[in-house]
This record gives structure tokens, sequence and C-alpha cells, in this order.
């Protein structure tokens, strides 16, 4: 059973952790009906089948439910949200092969690792490495180029279009498309490859 959202939510992008922790239903669901879509296309891009992605995304707002006494009041959520789910799926992934496996190839290593896979979920790693990709994606933007970063500023988190951004700038539509074009292409060299495809899911 998949979660099943309100139509009447007031989404907001700034979600109050400390409600969250005391357990406050309405903030989690604000937070579900926020991420789900986001969370889900990682997932598949990753998983490659519509079903287990979206059961994926579950477990991952139910392990965010479940283990949210742990959280820091600071903590940025999607950068969180998107380690846990990358981990289930890396998980689900492994646990797939290790079926399809015949008896005679699976060692006692392949089944000390399968029975040890929880550790990919730990808490406290989960928060460092959620910190770790914020704070990655957010210095590979500040090394852009000073008009190329407040071009792309203005586009992905100000959500500003082309055109809108040219007349506050005086530039031609042209140019901001250069700009963004040449932000991205450096983010892609600059970014591990799940570091990317976590990037373009933040600022799509």
């Amino acid at each position: 059973t998949f979660f099943i959202f309100a139509d009447n939510i007031k989404v907001s992008m700034e979600y109050n952790i400390e409600l969250l922790k005391k357990g406050d239903e309405h903030v989690f669901e604000q937070i579900v009906h926020s991420y789900w879509k986001r969370l889900n296309k990682f997932a598949q891009i990753y998983v490659r089948d519509n079903e287990i992605a979206k059961e994926l995304v579950q477990d991952t707002f139910l392990s965010l439910w479940h283990k949210r006494d742990n959280l820091d009041n600071n903590t940025k959520l999607i950068p969180y949200l998107m380690v846990i789910l990358r981990n289930k799926c890396i998980n689900h992934l492994k646990l797939t092969k290790i079926e399809t496996m015949s008896i005679d190839e699976i060692d006692t290593e392949t089944i000390y690792k399968k029975a040890n896979l929880h550790v990919l979920e730990d808490d406290a790693s989960t928060i460092l490495e959620a910190e770790d990709l914020h704070r990655v994606i957010e210095s590979t933007i500040d090394s852009l180029p000073e008009k190329t970063k407040t071009i792309f500023r203005l586009s992905r988190i100000e959500n500003l279009s082309n055109k809108e951004i040219a007349e506050r700038m005086n530039l031609s539509v042209k140019t901001i498309e250069f700009h963004i074009t040449k932000s991205l292409q450096h983010l892609r060299i600059h970014l591990a490859k799940d570091y990317f495809i976590l990037f373009i899911l933040l600022y799509h």
C-alpha cells in the first residue's frame, strides 16, 4: 500500500524538522507529497522497474518516519532522503543479484555481505553523507565563473525563466542559455556520476 496524498495539502519547501521529530503527521505528509515524484524518478534510474522503485521510495519515507528522532534540526531533507534511497536501491540490486545466483556461486563472503547490508543505512553515516553531498554540490557551483554562477543560481535555485534572467541581467536569452549549458557541463565533469544524478534531481 502506497501513501495517499490529500489534494488540499499546502506544500512548502521549508519544513520544521522539530515538528517532524515530535511526530507531526501533517509535516510528514507534506514532505512525502513534495518529494515523492523526485525520489521515484531517481529510484527508476537505478532499478529500472517502476513497481520496485515505488516500493523503495515508500521504504525510504518509512525510514525517515521511524528514524525521525535521530535527525538534526539543520538536516537538509532532500540530500538525506536521496542518500537513504540510493542505499536501498544498491541493496536491492545486490540482493537481486544474489537471488539469481546458483547455490555453488554463493560463497560465505557473499552471504556475510548479504546479512550485513543494513550497515549502509546507519543514521550517523547517512546524515554525514547527505551533508557531504550538499557541501560538494554547493562547492562545485561556487567554483563556476561569477557571471555563470549568478545565472545558474537564478535559473535553478530562484527558478527564473531564461527570459526573466536575460531581462534582469540585460543580456540576450541566447547568452543565458550558453551560460546554463556551460554550468551543466562543468558540473558533469566535476561531480561523480552519482552526485551529478542527484544534482539534476535537486536542481531540476
